[in-house]
């Protein structure tokens, strides 16, 4: 196959998963050559979009976290390898952009043992990031600055609260660029008057984008809370009156900011699409799930698998307290069931469920790969 026409080799390593066209490089100084460059690197990622997706689990089970991998149709599951971080420690997933997935670790105790690494799950690659001027808070969000040119221009946002007298409160703010490796302080910019429960994140664009969470006795969310990577800055987006008021989880549907939204009235979910980016005019229902939190199994969302799947964690009261464990389910829009899809989880807040992508872009040295 060395002989093989450039053109020709470059279609079939375009179709083989990234573990293995690692292990090719070391084949010969020619393929070393084409798998390394800035052309294959950013085709494969643009076949990964199409191809060579996948989605990433993350749960306590037994008050430890682990992450598996989850491919549709067949719901096969697999674990990975995340014992770069520290062995027993518990970790929050942030999310993932260009198959570079992002890991947090908040030590309430030690607050300099909290680290934020990043990882490439299809080669294995990872890194612990520099320690920042702040200890490493438990609101830290992870973007990606599409308008560079280059498809490693992440960066990772660390935000600390200080709270004098509920509600005042000062932030400190650092923005981490992983092309720079370095930290970058913003000082007190984190918006007035929000809730410290930023709940999970979608990355869109250059945004990265949050629905604050709803807390009983607190007031409630009525915006989408973003923050600009290419201009360090934050902005909120209004939600339309129409939209439930209960606890609300963020996604991406279709190509589109999506909200997964509770009606405190029927008990039920309602899907919520924002079809023209920052036009608060633009959100439409798209359909209710039918699954009520009123009998005595609670349902709340992790996340969209595809447009017509969602995973849901399951609970069981007994009285008023929870019977442990509680499980992850996958509920089928179209025909409004569970699918067979039976995994223990320690609960509901330390689920989380990103895409990710297969790709070869390397954390261990700046690939400068162009669009």
């Amino acid at each position: 196959m060395a002989s093989f026409p450039v053109d020709i080799l470059t279609e079939i390593f375009l179709r083989i998963s990234a573990r293995p066209l690692v292990r090719f490089r070391c084949v010969c100084k020619s393929w070393n050559s084409l798998l390394t460059s800035p052309f294959f690197i950013k085709a494969y990622l643009e076949r990964s979009t199409k191809f060579h997706k996948f989605n990433l689990l993350k749960y306590d089970s037994d008050n430890f976290s682990r992450v598996q991998i989850h491919k549709p149709p067949n719901n096969e599951m697999s674990d990975l390898d995340t014992s770069f971080i520290r062995d027993g420690e518990k970790f929050k997933l942030v999310d993932s952009c260009n198959g570079i997935t992002c890991f947090s670790t908040f030590d309430r105790k030690i607050r300099h043992n909290s680290k934020i690494f990043l990882w490439n799950p299809s080669t294995g690659e990872n890194v612990a990031l520099p320690q920042p001027s702040y200890h490493v808070s438990n609101l830290v969000g992870f973007g990606f600055n599409p308008l560079s040119g280059h498809l490693d221009d992440f960066t990772v946002v660390n935000m600390n609260i200080y709270f004098e007298q509920h509600p005042n409160y000062t932030s400190q703010v650092e923005v981490y660029s992983f092309r720079r490796n370095c930290w970058k302080q913003l000082g007190n910019i984190f918006p007035p008057s929000l809730t410290q429960h930023l709940g999970n994140q979608v990355i869109f664009e250059n945004f990265i984008c949050w629905c604050p969470c709803f807390r009983p006795g607190h007031e409630k969310i009525t915006l989408l809370i973003l923050f600009d990577v290419v201009q360090d800055a934050f902005h909120k987006i209004a939600l339309p009156d129409m939209m439930p008021l209960g606890e609300k989880l963020i996604s991406l549907l279709d190509g589109c900011l999506s909200v997964i939204a509770h009606n405190l009235s029927t008990e039920y979910y309602e899907v919520w699409i924002m079809k023209e980016f920052g036009v608060c005019e633009s959100w439409t229902k798209l359909y209710t799930i039918g699954v009520s939190t009123r009998s005595i199994v609670s349902y709340r969302p992790v996340g969209f698998v595809d447009s017509g799947k969602v995973f849901f964690v399951d609970t069981f009261y007994v009285g008023l307290r929870f019977k442990s464990p509680s499980h992850l389910a996958l509920y089928n829009v179209r025909s409004e069931k569970f699918e067979t899809f039976k995994v223990a989880v320690d609960c509901y807040y330390t689920t989380q469920l990103v895409t990710c992508l297969d790709s070869l872009i390397s954390l261990s040295s700046t690939n400068n790969v162009k669009h």
